[in-house]
């Protein structure tokens, strides 16, 4: 259907409170997977590449890539990394990754190929994160790993008695204060083919219970995510109905791209009716065990993923073009719209792999599916999501997966969230972010704020604005900037035009009337 067959409106409703959007769904993930961490954390893998870095300064003094850390700290907030798989963890023993690096044992490398030096480890990745400021989020081995192991592996971190993984602890850091993980998850993908260990639905809720159970005796204090699928499958069901008073959150998956721009623009539509169905999973098996606490969703892999460009054999380095970052900002839109339930969101993955950040040995490269982060990371961070209502055209085209169409609906070509903020003297600061799909049609669009007892006193509007007249442009080196964000002001008349395969974040400061 063509835009001008239709016309557009976007309304949006300040009084029509959705949640406080969590800083949470703006972490990230790393995999000892392609150079995420050799080469992206790490300068290298030093018992395979050594090599000293040609700008000396590119390293901390612990020997962490400053640049990539910079970023994530200082631009992206990243404010949780979950660590150390993925597809990884379902052969990780963590005990191979503790004390002096030259004892360390070099293993083979099941999920992926290849093997690990486990020259980064648990002390590693919570320096890293101390660093970085940075919430640690640990998922444990349900593969191959025993409950022993994950005991141990908790009383290492967050041990403060006089036991053998706590004093060990203390000994391989020179410090006696606890790495202090609060988050832990329950297993990666366990219903997976692909994975080593894996389970049925009812045997892994068997079994995770059970870990649960004990984990929580040795460290209350604890959250628990248990593993789901993609929130609205037969697996997600039966976990939940019998994990759901051990665990504070539930995890579920997503990809989206699969080679094609509409199939990765309108692609992220088919997450959130996978978060409205998961919701109401979680809803019912709190009713039937009479829970009374929030469970929430752990959206803690996603991103944009054409399997045929980013592969095992290149370490799934992917370039993104302006499409993919569209998605990436339908995603978000996705997460503010949802604030009600989604508490952590990790994009796949924080460096180098299927990344916002790609690495040289000098250098760093935003992709660009990076503004969309920074913009949301910076904008809608703790804001208090609101309703929106579009009016828009519907595509039309094929979807993947098919149901988005047959099952939610067409989707609309103008994609819409919204966050309000207060500051201390009371005034609003409305944020509107919305990304025009169509690849070929600008869309004007009436923009009606609905406040009761306030009206938007504002002269202009502060737009940061990602557009490229290719859609296809993508970020190289030496083209670091072909696509980036562009910020001005403008006059505000309740109206805007959204360009073509575009994504525009709307800043609307004003008082209480």
């Amino acid at each position: 259907m063509s835009p001008s067959s239709v016309k557009p409106s976007l309304d949006v409703f300040p009084t029509a409170p959705i949640g406080t959007v969590s800083p949470y769904i703006f972490s990230g993930f790393l995999e000892h997977l392609g150079r995420c961490i050799y080469g992206g954390i790490l300068p290298s893998d030093p018992t395979t590449f050594p090599y000293t870095p040609r700008r000396p300064s590119l390293l901390t003094e612990e020997g962490f890539r400053k640049d990539v850390l910079e970023v994530l700290r200082d631009e992206l907030s990243v404010p949780m990394v979950r660590w150390p798989g993925g597809n990884y963890v379902s052969s990780y023993n963590w005990k191979d990754g503790i004390g002096p690096k030259d004892q360390r044992k070099r293993r083979p490398e099941l999920a992926w190929g290849g093997e690990e030096s486990n020259q980064f480890g648990t002390d590693e990745f919570i320096a890293w994160c101390r660093l970085a400021r940075i919430e640690p989020y640990i998922i444990l081995n349900m593969g191959t790993g025993t409950l022993d192991d994950a005991l141990h592996w908790i009383e290492y971190c967050n041990g403060t008695g006089d036991t053998y993984w706590a004093s060990l602890r203390r000994k391989n850091n020179g410090r006696d204060e606890p790495h202090n993980v609060k988050y832990w998850g329950l297993g990666n993908e366990v219903w997976g083919e692909w994975q080593i260990g894996q389970e049925t639905a009812e045997a892994y809720t068997t079994k995770a219970r059970q870990w649960a159970h004990a984990i929580k005796l040795l460290d209350p204090t604890i959250k628990l995510i248990g593993c789901g699928e993609t929130g609205l499958n037969h697996w997600d069901g039966v976990v939940l109905d019998g994990l759901v008073d051990k665990i504070d959150g539930h995890s579920i998956h997503l990809y989206t791209n699969f080679g094609q721009r509409d199939r990765t623009v309108y692609g992220p539509d088919a997450a959130e009716y996978s978060i409205e169905i998961c919701k109401a999973l979680i809803n019912k098996a709190r009713y039937a065990r009479k829970v009374a606490k929030p469970i929430t969703i752990a959206f803690d892999e996603y991103g944009v993923w054409d399997e045929t460009v980013g592969t095992p054999q290149n370490g799934l380095q992917q370039f993104y073009t302006l499409a993919d970052a569209l998605a990436m900002a339908s995603w978000l839109n996705v997460f503010v719209r949802q604030a009600d339930i989604v508490e952590i969101a990790c994009v796949a993955q924080s460096v180098n792999v299927i990344s916002p950040l790609v690495t040289s040995p000098t250098g760093l490269l935003r992709q660009t599916v990076y503004w969309p982060l920074y913009l949301f990371s910076r904008y809608m961070r703790e804001g208090t999501s609101v309703r929106v209502s579009v009016e828009s055209p519907k595509f039309t085209g094929e979807t993947l997966p098919a149901w988005i169409s047959d099952i939610k609906g067409r989707p609309s070509v103008l994609d819409a969230a919204a966050a309000v903020h207060i500051t201390e003297n009371g005034a609003y600061s409305l944020r509107i972010a919305v990304v025009n799909r169509s690849e070929t049609e600008s869309i004007r669009t009436p923009i009606r704020v609905a406040y009761q007892n306030t009206h938007l006193e504002c002269a202009d509007v502060e737009v940061h604005e990602l557009w490229h007249a290719d859609v296809k442009a993508k970020n190289y080196w030496g083209r670091e900037n072909e696509v980036s964000i562009k910020t001005s002001r403008a006059r505000w008349d309740r109206e805007w035009t959204f360009r073509e395969h575009s994504f525009t974040l709307l800043v609307l400061d004003s008082k209480r009337a």
